[in-house]
């Protein structure tokens, strides 16, 4: 109980200093910055390669734990060491308008979050998600429970737009000019190429170019149809999602700007943990009160801050 209230008490005292951070950035001209780190490493340890999980966090779910624990346990060959992950949230999405939970208590989930997450990494028999995965053979140094995790904000809505901001926000953040790795869902992919996106190029995917060209890629998990999801039968099949990367690297879109070796940055993973987990059903448990249910849709964190708080309450139906 004293360790509880001990906890809850920094958590405060963090939240508090994150509202002035996103103030101070808000009030800025600046389209990036990093509001926290989580377990800083020697200044040495440089990322190569930089996995960016960008959310709402609305709240954060066991499908983002599941989407980061995919991408730090089972790398690709390509994605050198020293890893880091980058809890990115965008103050203007594109698709989305303001919805409940204050901007500065996104920043507090996410911290949560990511400390959830390096728990989970220190104690891989009680993984937080209820799957089961297995933990690379890295030195101490690069071991996943060594990981840095910063937590971060832009103002720009679009995948390539918070990578370049990222790479050229001055003072440079990652002198070491990382590798980006965005840890998207198949149907973020699908939007990633939609070309609406891009009205101000001619032919409009070639707004992708600059991008790829930097070397930056996609890890992509695929969407598994869900009974208890009705949005995710519009994706189709696994089998059908595998068939669009062939699509696309065939040149299905060539005419459109998207250039058919851009595929050899996009990889797909399959689904695994987070099957029918969204963020809306975790807002309508916390509004019902339902704690079992919000207890298994997030980590334990998490879902002990959303009740302390009383996140999600007023939400209209």
């Amino acid at each position: 109980m004293a360790e509880t209230a001990a906890r809850l008490a920094s958590l405060r005292h963090i939240a508090s200093t994150l509202e002035r951070a996103l103030h101070d950035f808000t009030a800025s001209s600046s389209t990036f910055c990093v509001v926290k780190t989580v377990n800083p490493q020697h200044p040495e340890n440089t990322p190569k390669t930089l996995f960016i999980l960008d959310s709402s966090f609305n709240p954060p779910s066991i499908a983002h734990l599941s989407l980061a624990t995919s991408a730090i346990c089972n790398p690709f060959p390509a994605d050198a060491l020293p890893h880091r992950l980058l809890l990115l949230f965008s103050t203007h999405n594109a698709d989305k308008a303001p919805s409940p939970a204050s901007f500065a208590q996104r920043l507090t989930l996410m911290t949560i979050f990511a400390e959830d997450l390096l728990r989970s990494f220190r104690n891989p028999s009680k993984p937080l998600d209820g799957s089961l995965f297995s933990l690379p053979h890295y030195s101490d140094r690069h071991h996943p429970s060594n990981l840095t995790i910063d937590i971060g904000l832009t103002k720009e809505p679009y995948y390539t737009d918070k990578s370049a901001a990222i790479s050229d926000v001055i003072p440079t953040r990652y002198t070491s000019g990382p590798k980006h790795v965005h840890l998207v869902g198949y149907d973020t992919l699908k939007r990633f190429v939609a070309a609406k996106y891009y009205p101000n190029h001619t032919p409009p995917l070639s707004g992708l170019t600059s991008f790829f060209s930097a070397g930056h890629k996609l890890r992509v998990t695929q969407r598994p149809s869900d009974p208890s999801d009705g949005s995710s039968a519009e994706y189709g099949t696994v089998e059908e999602q595998a068939a669009f990367l062939n699509y696309l690297g065939s040149g299905g879109l060539e005419n459109e700007g998207f250039q058919r070796e851009w595929v050899r940055q996009i990889y797909m993973v399959p689904g695994e943990g987070g099957v029918g987990v969204s963020s809306t059903r975790i807002r309508k448990a916390a509004k019902e009160g339902d704690w079992k249910l919000v207890g298994e849709l997030c980590t334990e964190g998490v879902a002990s801050w959303v009740k302390e708080m009383g996140l999600y309450g007023d939400e209209a139906d």
